[in-house]
Formats: C-alpha cells, structure tokens, sequence
C-alpha cells in the first residue's frame, strides 16, 4: 500500500513546524488532528 503522505511532504511539515518550535507545545498526532479539523471547516 502506498504511503499516504509523501516524504518531501513529510518533511516540510516537520521543517515548518521545527521553524516555530511547536514541538514544546504540539505532539505530531495533535497537530495532524487540527489539521483534518481545519480541513473539515473549510469543506463547510
């Protein structure tokens, strides 16, 4: 099965998320959460 995330993409998320030192504050699986959600909202 194919991954369903790039690793170039993989790799900017964690560079941008790097460039604003989110890790203190955000764990990977929150940040994908609120990620989805932001989704969802703009679908609306």
């Amino acid at each position: 099965m194919a991954p369903m995330i790039s690793d170039d993409t993989l790799r900017m998320i964690h560079q941008f998320s790097a460039d604003r030192d989110w890790r203190q504050f955000h764990a990977p699986a929150n940040m994908a959460k609120s990620v989805s959600i932001e989704a969802a909202e703009l679908l609306e």
